[in-house]
């Protein structure tokens, strides 16, 4: 039996961030965090070229939540009602309690807290809504900023594991134990 329904999106707050689904007037917002050249540095995809591309992204976040897949958050400051990052949970099992877990932060916010408090209140969500009991995590392996995240949130490096075709990408996983 799942806890966790896909009915109505999760909504999460924080001491200072609203963590929301994406909306169509968002596209800006995400054009801009993922079209920047310096988080884009450390990360393999591909980025948008314009807003009807940012748009399209939204849709398909949406799309994949309604599958049961994702769930995308959209990080937004309290202080100004901005989208300054995103988290996600992708490649979602509730059947075998796994997830993925991706972020980012316009560069202007890094070194200020706001991604370990968003972490925080992702794996909590994790862990006591969706009963998950891994998480995996992958970034690159010069993602010093990233790494340390992950190992203040007690994700531990899986050396023997490879990304395929990310040959760059280290895999850190986090086990719940209830």
């Amino acid at each position: 039996m799942k806890l966790f329904s896909f009915i109505h999106f999760p909504e999460i707050n924080t001491e200072r961030l609203l963590l929301r689904q994406l909306h169509s007037d968002d596209a800006l917002a995400i054009f801009k965090l993922r079209s920047n050249k310096e988080s884009n540095k450390l990360i393999t995809r591909n980025t948008p070229k314009s807003l009807d591309e940012a748009s399209e992204f939204i849709t398909i976040c949406h799309q994949e939540f309604e599958k049961e897949n994702r769930i995308f958050w959209a990080m937004v400051s309290k202080e100004t009602n901005e989208v300054i990052g995103t988290i996600v949970y992708h490649k979602i099992s509730l059947d075998t309690n796994y997830a993925e877990i991706g972020y980012e932060l316009d560069p202007i916010f890094h070194q200020k807290g706001f991604m370990s408090e968003a972490m925080n209140a992702v794996l909590e969500f994790g862990g006591s809504k969706m009963k998950l009991k891994v998480i995996e995590a992958f970034t690159h392996k010069n993602n010093i900023a990233s790494i340390a995240l992950l190992e203040k949130h007690l994700f531990v490096f899986q050396p023997e594991r490879r990304d395929e075709g990310f040959e760059n990408n280290r895999i850190f996983r986090l086990d719940i134990q209830y």
